[in-house]
């Protein structure tokens, strides 16, 4: 049948010139498929014509490979764009309290419900929602299957598989519990009304036809889950949380008093002149019990330490360092040791913290600290010292830092030097078994083209975020051209190819992640509770974006002879033109995933109410 199909093919369409230009590829006409002579897209084929007469077979088993390369690519580059993100978040800021009169109190810029609903969930779910934008953008702002039917592909395999993998990955000995129900209940709303809003969208009053309201709607259903998380995470919603028996009513307040004591530094700030000598600063750190009684401690008790990068930069203003700290039974202090590497001059005063965490033994972290009841946290200022500097020289070191571009300088070339090696270094290659050799190998161009990102210590993490992105975005384009190649030659639908293949290859790298999640994490939420989030998030962006975009686009645009062409029923029915949506199929593929996705989530409930445990 598909020989017979290729033959029929218009001889018009069996061009012998050159290829066609990047212009003419992205305008080319929709009634030629991409797989045929004369079809183009943004990426692939680059074979012209002589591709396009060659044996259906390889050309499958080429286009296949292409896919799983792409996904490699992808898989690679996400990696970095989630260390950027991290980057990104981790940021921290000093706030006073009460005006100054309650202290200080060092906190992460970004709140982690945020960062987890926007940027992380952009991070785990970039190639889907870039995949719909590409798929409207080819079709010249006309409905494509691809993208849509990949979100509820990947939304499927999120929910089904990986948190079924999950669950058997545990021990048979362990459970993982997930601890923010709060958090996993509001996701899980979320994401199936995202998908029953989805199934409205398709099938609803406007059959056939998404109109700019309900597009917009859906993006901005984003930020209402954001607002809404933010609210449970702040506790503003605990009282309708109670009453709806999401949390305890009688839950106990932590006690802010220890028997055993706390950890804790003398001071919240310590200021060190600079100097241009090597310095070597001893900080006392100290367990005490409210009122100065000695702490009743049974066993040893330790806690880490370890340093975080503020205005300051490691390496030029301070050495990093990181370790255990010990107390025995009797003892009330301990002391770290702090290098300062020799500098001859700084131009203004810099800063990085000192931050003790990981309590173990009894003693824990005093609430009314800087830090909280999870660390303790201690600001060191270094000072100004050494000749002034130049106005150009002074300014340039304000906006960038001549530290930080110098460390960036040096990362860059070093991960440009690494990436030739089998796991990243001389070292672990000499170790590396003929598999990692052969991954290697296999991922080396991957490799060293992203080598030329610029590292996430530039520019706050910012430059390797929108760098990073942009890589998965012109990767995701040559996976939606691949996808269309693939299902062409096999005569195969977009929406099966969408729902399988292509939304298997986006959902590996968060099945690996996940796994790795369940097995090392106390809880479950980074395994459970991050896939409802992305679900939604895929709905959100995933079509918000793409389907406001193609439904303003043609309000302005109005009819063309071509969309009359295209949807004569519609146009029949409406004056001016609109947005088609075809949801037959897409339809259909919601709405039982919608069902499943109800079983699933009331199976995690009663193994919470029943085992006591969602994973294990």
């Amino acid at each position: 049948r598909l020989k017979k199909r290729r033959s029929a093919a218009p001889r018009a369409n069996r061009s012998t010139g050159p290829p066609c230009s990047a212009v003419a590829r992205f305008g080319a006409t929709m009634a030629t498929r991409i797989c045929e002579p004369g079809g183009a897209g943004m990426m692939f084929p680059m074979g012209g014509d002589f591709e396009a007469n060659l044996h259906w077979f390889p050309r499958g088993i080429m286009y296949a490979a292409g896919m799983v390369y792409f996904f490699l690519g992808i898989s690679i580059v996400a990696d970095i764009f989630m260390s950027s993100i991290e980057q990104v978040t981790s940021r921290r800021r000093r706030r006073l309290i009460d005006g100054g009169r309650g202290g200080f109190r060092t906190e992460k810029l970004w709140n982690e419900t945020v960062a987890t609903l926007t940027l992380m969930a952009l991070g785990s779910s970039a190639p889907e929602i870039f995949l719909a934008i590409i798929d409207t953008v080819k079709k010249r702002f006309h409905f494509g299957t691809l993208g849509p039917s990949t979100i509820v592909g990947s939304a499927a395999f999120n929910l089904l598989v990986i948190v079924a993998v999950c669950i058997l990955v545990i021990p048979s000995d362990e459970v993982r519990v997930i601890s923010n129900l709060p958090a996993f209940y509001i996701t899980a709303a979320f994401s199936m009304a995202a998908y029953l809003w989805m199934a409205f969208i398709i099938l609803g009053v406007s059959k056939d036809i998404v109109e700019i309201w309900e597009a917009a709607l859906t993006f901005l259903l984003l930020p209402v889950l954001v607002y809404v998380s933010w609210k449970v995470d702040t506790g503003a919603l605990d009282g309708v949380l109670t009453r709806l028996g999401i949390i305890d009513a009688d839950k106990e307040e932590a006690s802010s008093a220890s028997e055993a004591g706390f950890f804790c530094f003398e001071k919240q700030d310590l200021r060190i002149a600079g100097s241009p000598e090597k310095q070597d600063v001893e900080i006392d750190v100290v367990l005490r019990r409210e009122g100065g009684a000695p702490p009743a401690l049974v066993g040893a008790a330790r806690c880490r330490f370890r340093t975080e990068a503020m205005r300051a930069v490691p390496g030029y203003d301070y050495q990093e360092t990181e370790g255990i700290i010990e107390f025995a039974p009797g003892e009330a202090w301990q002391r770290i040791q702090l290098h300062l590497p020799p500098k001859a001059w700084r131009g203004s005063d810099v800063d990085f913290l000192l931050i003790l965490e990981d309590a173990e033994g009894g003693p824990g972290f005093d609430p009314d600290d800087d830090g909280g009841d999870e660390s303790a946290i201690l600001t060191v200022v270094l000072g100004a010292h050494g000749p002034r500097p130049g106005l150009v020289q002074k300014n340039v070191d304000a906006l960038f830092g001549l530290d930080a571009l110098a460390l960036g300088g040096s990362q860059w070339v070093e991960q440009l030097r690494n990436c030739r090696y089998v796991n990243g270094s001389a070292e672990e290659q000499q170790d590396a078994s003929p598999k990692d050799w052969l991954m290697h190998i296999i991922a080396f161009p991957w490799k060293a083209l992203f080598a030329l990102l610029p590292p996430t210590c530039l520019g706050g993490g910012w430059l390797c975020f929108v760098a990073s992105l942009l890589g998965i975005a012109l990767l995701t384009a040559g996976v939606s051209d691949l996808a269309e190649l693939f299902g062409c030659v096999l005569d195969v639908p977009d929406i099966i190819t969408a729902i399988t293949f292509v939304a298997l290859g986006t959902s590996m790298p968060d099945l690996f992640a996940s796994i790795s999640a369940a097995k090392d994490d106390p809880t479950a939420d980074a395994s459970i509770v991050n896939v409802t989030g992305s679900n939604s998030v895929n709905v959100f962006l995933g079509l918000g974006v793409p389907w406001t975009m193609a439904a303003v686009f043609w309000q302005v645009q109005g009819r063309t002879p071509e969309w009359e062409q295209m949807y004569p029923e519609v146009a029949a029915r409406i004056s001016g033109a609109a947005f088609v949506v075809e949801g037959g199929d897409l339809g259909f593929s919601v709405i039982a995933f919608c069902f499943v996705c109800m079983l699933a989530l009331l199976l995690l409930h009663l193994r919470r109410r029943w085992l006591r445990a969602e994973l294990g």
